[in-house]
């Protein structure tokens, strides 16, 4: 409804005068596929990959932000991992609990997504077990073929 009122406004015109929209995906002559893990291997790497970019400095990253001149906006604030990370900078949690906080909140944002993109027809999901490349390959090699 906003996005509605914004484009009336902005061009002068109905928003019905922009015409019905688009009811169905319209037809691409591309392959797009989808990488499916097991539930608990996804929470795996998760984990694993939030406990990277901790060790890789985002606790100082978040920090510098936060000091810029401009500092941060509220959109910025809520960003995966930044949330946490500010808790635990403005002493709220400790560093292990924004840990945790970002790993569910991740976890959970991943669940979101697979559930919209599973929604997509034209997705071909493959169930990954290790290396999503080598096992996502044949079907590429395939529909370029």
């Amino acid at each position: 409804m906003i996005r509605a009122l914004e484009v009336c406004l902005g061009s002068g015109k109905t928003f019905s005068s922009f015409g019905e929209g688009i009811g169905a995906y319209p037809p691409v002559d591309t392959v797009q596929i989808g990488i499916k893990w097991k539930r608990e291997a996804l929470r795996e790497r998760i984990a694993l990959r939030v406990h990277k970019m901790v060790d890789a400095g985002l606790v100082d990253e978040v920090r510098g932000v936060l000091n810029e001149p401009k500092g941060i906006s509220d959109t910025a604030r809520q960003a995966l991992g930044y949330k946490e990370i500010i808790e635990h900078i403005e002493r709220r949690w400790t560093l292990e609990e924004a840990i945790d906080a970002t790993i569910l909140r991740t976890q959970q944002f991943a669940v979101r997504q697979e559930r919209w993109y599973r929604r997509d027809p034209r997705i071909q999901w493959v169930e990954v077990q290790n290396d999503p490349i080598a096992e996502v390959t044949p079907l590429v090699v395939a529909a370029l073929a």
